[in-house]
């Protein structure tokens, strides 16, 4: 993102939108080739960012989250996206976002890694 961001919930929230803004090409694709799509499912590890992409958590200040990631809540409410929390630790994509000492990347090799058995 090319803007300093003042919180998790901001980044993960603009990570969704980032995410759901590539994805609605292929989701227009697939429906004008006769395939509907059900709402894409969109996992986050931060709560707060769920909540606001949900609007089940009402903001204290408007001016914290750039109002084009309320498009988000639009692709929600349209039933194009469904966005919804899990824990981070369920969440593979966010090894990578981590630092992490030695021994814990050897632990988890078999996760990301295929290991031939001969």
């Amino acid at each position: 993102m090319k803007n300093v961001l003042a919180s998790a919930a901001e980044a993960e929230l603009g990570a969704c939108f980032f995410n759901m803004a590539d994805a609605v090409p292929i989701r227009t694709a697939l429906e004008e080739m006769g395939h509907p799509q059900p709402p894409t499912h969109v996992v986050t590890d931060n709560s707060t960012a769920s909540g606001i992409a949900n609007k089940t958590v009402k903001q204290r200040r408007s001016k914290a989250v750039d109002m084009r990631f309320y498009w988000v809540q639009d692709r929600i409410l349209q039933k194009q996206f469904l966005v919804y929390w899990r824990k981070g630790a369920d969440n593979l994509a966010d090894y990578f976002t981590k630092h992490f000492p030695a021994r814990y990347h050897i632990l988890q090799r078999p996760n990301y890694l295929q290991v031939d058995e001969r």
